[in-house]
This record gives C-alpha cells, structure tokens and sequence, in this order.
C-alpha cells in the first residue's frame, strides 16, 4: 500500500508537468493515475489501512468540481438534439478530463490528503521552464526566423493558451529564489515574443494589477513583476510581426464605418453602399462573434453539441464572412461556445459557474485560485478554452488543486 500511496500522490504534479511541455502529453499520466486508483480501491479491498483524519472538502473546490462535473454531463445530453454525431462524439472525448480530474481529485483527498499537492506548483515552474528553455534553444540553433514568435515559437501549443500559464509564474516562483527575477524577465519576453494579443492583454492586466498590490511594499516580487511587464513589451515590439498593425487597422477601419453609416454622412462618401471586406484574426473574431448571436437567436436552446461549427459556417457563407468561413472557426469565445450548443441555459451556467467560483476564489482569499481564474475568465472571452486539450486539462487540474488550497486546515496538515 505504501508504493501506491507514495505513486498516487506524485500524480497531480505529473499531470501539472506533462501538460505544459506537450498539450497531448498529459494523456498518459491521467490514464496511470486512473489505474493506480483503482488498483488502490482493489488493494484496500483485502488490506485496509485505518482511516485517516481528512479535513472537511472546502467549499471552493465543491463549487467547481460540481460545475465541471455538470459542464461535461450537459455535453452528453447536447448529444440528442445533434446531427452530426460524429463531431459530438469527438467533443465528449476532448473535454472528459472535465469528469476525469474532478473524480480523480476527490479520490486523492479523501485518499492521501493534503500530500502531494504542495509540489504541483513546482512541477508547473519545472514544466513552463523546460518549455521555454527548449523553444528558445531551438529557435537559436535553427536559424528559422519564424521559431523566434507567434505559433513558431508556442510550437505545439496555441500561443494564447501558452501564455495564459505563463500568467502565473510570478506567484508560482519562489520570492526568495535567487533566479526569481531573472525567471520573470525571461517569462515576460517569452509572452511578448509568442505575439498572442489575447496573451498581451490579459498578462497585461493581471501583472499590472499584481505590481500595484505589490509595489507598496517595493518588495523582491513587485520588482520581478515589473521586469516581466518590461520584458513583455521587449518581447512583443520584437516579435510584433504586424500583428499590433493588423489590430490597429481593423478598429480605424471599424470607426471609419462607423462614421460612414450615420445618418448626414451616407450622401458625402460615393463608397457609403460598398462594405469593407475586413481579414485578419481579430475581423474574424468579430465575425465568429456576430454569427453565433445569430445562432442563439435562431436556436434559443441550442444548436446541439457536435453542430456548432457547421451552424456557424452556414452563417459565415450567408454573411460573406470568408475569413471565419475559410478557417471554419469556432466561436472564439467560451461563454458564446457553450451559448451555440446549449442556448440561453448553457450560457447562463458557465456563467455561473465560472463567476462563482471567483467569488469564492476571493472570499478565501486563495490568491492563486483567484488569479487563475481571472485569467481564465478573461482569455476565455475571446477564446474557446473548453474546446481543445490544452485548455480542459491544465483549467480543471489548476482550478481543483488551487481550490483544495484554499483551506488553511489543509495547509497546516501539508506542513
């Protein structure tokens, strides 16, 4: 029992490693922490340890566990109503770490306590460091211009998921380490470098916010905070690569419009009855967005699990949308994701759910919790975080561990 026990508990912070190096990495170690589980169970069966003390589950992580459980059987029941079966499928089998991990973490609380969970931060560190260290050493030796920023230099993963792990690093780092500002300024030209606007954004405001509740103290983390902000916008003016421009270009173009359709204006401009066909990343959001407040309209309660792209693509060819057509592109934005397959319910749910577990992640004052999941929230309005592996696994893992620390008890019982 003593190997499964010391085996169990080194699993949150295997997960927390090969989930950041690789976004399919995390596969196999879930499945090894699902069979060492059950193994545990039949072992218990025939030598049953005496029970432990456990402190009572805290209520942060009740709250999301539960929602992420409700999340995925909502998923299931999209199913009925969604005709292509096939797509359905694949999307329960994406997010099913949305039912695994909860499970998984309510096993190990009840099975192992607090132990284990303490080195899932360091694991995180260990496993983002890697990361980085590897891309920038293989964008040097490669001689690829194209490995220095944007899907180049994320290399398996979307930039914007990337980015938002790296969000945490200055709470995940020790203060006191004597790499903790070389770390930090290392992390924040990496996120400037990966060239994601919805990265530059939310690590904008997250570590803006965190160096103003820091700075009054002028302590070694508020300077380290400062040298990722600083490093962040070395690293985004170097690897810009007109992104900022194609931002830029499309909001002037949008108020230029804007002026143009209001009224005493039409009859000055001979274009007024041409639109502008807008590209880019950021015109396809819009047009991503614009087309799923369609669908909601069209289909209050859903368009079903597995139809959401191909309901969007229809509007996308209605529309002259071709970049979001072209693309085939989701809705870009979680709360809209869930709004397309699930109507006014689904939004209304993970709306609750993930607004909940704010409050909560305040109310305990868990710094980590409630960093993690403001920029959740954030980067999860202008992506569809819940629809690739890369974003349902690291978002449950964090949210569960980060949740279960919120309780002082359990600190105490961890030291």
């Amino acid at each position: 029992m003593r190997s499964f026990n010391k085996a169990l508990q080194a699993m949150p912070a295997t997960v927390a490693l090969f989930m950041v190096l690789n976004p399919r990495w995390s596969t196999l170690p879930l499945a090894v922490w699902f069979l060492l589980a059950v193994a545990y169970e039949a072992a218990r069966l025939f030598n049953a340890p005496p029970a432990a003390d456990r402190v009572v589950l805290p209520r942060a992580f009740r709250w999301f566990a539960g929602g992420s459980v409700l999340m995925y059987f909502l998923m299931a029941v999209g199913l009925s109503w969604t005709e292509n079966m096939a797509a359905g499928w694949f999307a329960l089998e994406v997010k099913f770490s949305l039912l695994l991990i909860p499970l998984l973490m309510l096993h190990h609380w009840h099975r192992q306590g607090a132990k284990g969970l303490n080195a899932v931060p360091m694991a995180l560190v260990a496993g983002l460091l890697m990361f980085m260290g590897w891309r920038l050493v293989l964008a040097s030796v490669s001689g690829d211009a194209e490995l220095w920023r944007y899907d180049g230099l994320a290399g398996p993963f979307h930039p914007t998921y990337m980015g938002m792990y790296l969000v945490l690093m200055p709470l995940l780092l020790r203060e006191k380490s004597k790499w903790y500002n070389l770390a930090l300024v290392v992390t924040g030209v990496f996120v400037g470098l990966l060239a994601s606007k919805a990265a530059w954004i939310v690590a904008g405001l997250v570590w803006g916010c965190l160096l103003v509740m820091h700075g009054k103290r002028r302590g070694f983390r508020a300077w380290g905070i400062g040298m990722a902000l600083v490093g962040m916008c070395l690293g985004g003016w170097l690897g810009d690569g007109g992104r900022l421009n194609e931002f830029t270009g499309y909001v002037s173009a949008e108020l230029v419009s804007t002026q143009v359709d209001s009224p005493g204006r039409a009859a000055d401009s001979p274009q007024s009855n041409q639109p502008t066909v807008k590209v880019g990343s950021s015109a396809g959001r819009m047009q991503a967005w614009n087309a799923s407040l369609e669908v909601l309209e069209a289909a209050p309660f859903g368009v079903g699990t597995g139809d959401v792209t191909d309901a969007l693509c229809e509007v996308y060819a209605e529309s002259n949308s071709q970049y979001a057509l072209e693309k085939r592109m989701n809705p870009h934005s979680t709360w809209l994701q869930l709004a397309v397959s699930h109507g006014w319910i689904g939004l209304l749910l993970i709306l609750l759910w993930w607004f909940g577990t704010v409050a909560w992640a305040f109310r305990v004052q868990n710094a980590l919790l409630l960093t993690w999941s403001i920029a959740w929230v954030l980067n999860g309005t202008i992506e569809s975080l819940l629809e690739l592996q890369q974003g349902v696994v690291p978002t449950i893992l964090l949210c569960c561990v980060f949740a279960l620390s919120s309780s002082r008890a359990l600190e105490a019982k961890a030291n």
